[in-house]
């Protein structure tokens, strides 16, 4: 290993010396843990890069947009109105549901049950949302059905609802139709990404699609410097994959001056998530040849990935943005810990501060609404035995003498449940208020990404269940020690909460 790679990164080291104190990392850049993990035992470090290293703008998704459509025309035969269709980046987020049968697009909790939908870009009323949904078990693994799990899946979302509202448009709005548009959609979007269309333009100007973050390269030197080993895993061939590395860590670590310098092992056209799944040896990558033959492969598996690093199962901690792609096939192929990057999840917490006063107000009122609803049930019970109690006096002759009291009591307790009933109209009214407040701050067709109600979404779900750790980016590392000790909160079930 060449002796620039231990030179001490002092200005580094100063800064966690003097200055950090967890409790002033900013809430959107913090690291979030669902199980404990303590770097000091991580011996390695992997990336995928896309979303990950390489964070791109709104702009990338305006270009996706506008390039599927293109080969929609161009290619399946869609009509020519498709190339005037507008993006809108606030239109989907991940986790919805596509129905491609029946052109719906909608939101779950993680109790499956669906919150919000829209038909094309027309929003389903709850009425007729229920009488879709509420009947049946939704089962995510049908063919048609289709979750919205990457990124680069958003854009076409959009597209797929004006294309449903096209047909509807048009007379064409079959069961068939809707699916036939989806699959002509989702091939084209594989197809500009495949063959290099959408890369082509990405790669002539760099700075107008990706953010560059200098702080990334500092992240890496800080990781390297504790001991630990990088590498990338990406789905991207080479010739992308170099030149946005290059573009994001050439020359801004002195230590480093080449981004392979940082990465011990880079294996590009990985095709994950079968690379998770698959034992065959790392191949070298041709295109990269010279003294980077040694470190550059092509494809391979997970086992081969772990001898060429002599590093295993949980001493390898894997950082992605694809909750199926990168964390889920990671995580149940092996115990390689994970890191998901969430990029959108940065404005989303920005979001959930400005309203924090509200969401504990929204708790206190929900608390609030239990007890009174319980201190309902209990009067009308006692109401009911009253009535009960008068009426069986009655029957056996000593009426006359109890109707008084049982009458006074029986209005009491009416007078107290007109009361209650009142004092919780009131109270939804006010949660309603309240709650429109909250999801004024977010998504404006979908709300909150992680949440629906009070329950996780299923993206919520999935993020916890498969995640050790998520963040909105890598760079948020930088404020934490590479020693540092990740520790979850302790779980409750519901018995255990202070309530």
């Amino acid at each position: 290993m060449s002796e620039k790679k231990f030179r001490f990164p002092t200005q580094t080291f100063l800064q966690l010396v003097n200055l950090f104190q967890p409790s002033t990392i900013r809430y959107s850049r913090r690291v979030f843990v669902n199980r404990n993990l303590r770097m000091a035992k991580i011996q390695a470090v992997g990336f995928d890069m896309d979303y990950t290293l390489a964070i791109y703008n709104q702009k990338i998704d305006a270009l996706e947009f506008e390039l599927t459509a293109r080969r929609l025309v161009e290619k399946h035969g869609f009509p020519q109105v498709a190339l005037g269709f507008k993006y809108d980046p606030e239109f989907a987020i991940r986790g919805l549901v596509i129905d491609m049968e029946l052109g719906n697009i909608f939101k779950m909790d993680r109790h499956r049950h669906v919150c919000r939908a829209c038909h094309g870009t027309r929003i389903v009323e709850p009425e007729q949302r229920n009488a879709l949904y509420r009947k049946k078990l939704i089962r995510l693994s049908k063919p048609v059905y289709s979750l919205i799990d990457t990124l680069f899946s958003v854009p076409e979302t959009h597209l797929y609802a004006l294309a449903v509202d096209l047909l509807d448009r048009t007379g064409q709005s079959t069961p068939e139709a809707y699916q036939n548009v989806y699959r002509a959609i989702r091939d084209s979007a594989d197809e500009i990404h495949r063959d290099g269309t959408l890369k082509k333009v990405v790669m002539a100007d760099l700075a107008r699609y990706v953010e560059r973050d200098l702080d990334i390269a500092h992240t890496l030197e800080h990781l390297i410097c504790s001991g630990k080993k990088l590498f990338i895993v990406t789905n991207s061939g080479w010739d992308y994959t170099d030149a946005m590395m290059s573009f994001l860590l050439d020359g801004v670590v002195a230590s480093f001056p080449r981004w392979t310098d940082f990465f011990s092992v880079v294996v590009v056209d990985a095709r994950k998530p079968d690379f998770f799944a698959h034992r065959a040896r790392l191949r070298p990558c041709p295109q990269a040849g010279g003294d980077l033959a040694p470190k550059v492969y092509c494809g391979g598996s997970l086992t081969g990935l772990e001898i060429e690093l002599a590093a295993s199962g949980d001493n390898i901690l894997y950082v992605g943005d694809h909750i199926y792609g990168d964390i889920l096939r990671s995580k149940k192929s092996s115990t390689w810990r994970t890191a998901m990057i969430i990029p959108e999840m940065e404005s989303e917490l920005e979001s959930t501060e400005a309203v924090r006063e509200d969401l504990l107000k929204l708790d206190r009122l929900f608390l609030k609404r239990n007890d009174l609803n319980v201190e309902l049930n209990y009067l009308q019970r006692l109401l009911m035995s009253l009535l009960n109690i008068q009426d069986l006096a009655s029957h056996n002759g000593n009426g006359h003498e109890t109707a008084e009291p049982l009458s006074q009591v029986a209005r009491v307790t009416e007078s107290n449940v007109a009361a209650l009933k009142e004092s919780l109209e009131k109270l939804a009214r006010t949660m309603e208020k309240t709650e429109f407040a909250i999801l004024s701050r977010f998504n404006p067709h979908w709300g909150m990404l992680f949440k629906e109600g009070m329950s996780h979404t299923v993206f919520g779900e999935q993020v916890e269940d498969y995640a050790c750790l998520y963040t909105s980016r890598i760079t948020n590392f930088l404020s934490y020690s590479p020693l540092h000790y990740f520790q979850a909160a302790r779980d409750k079930l519901a018995h255990e909460r202070d309530e």
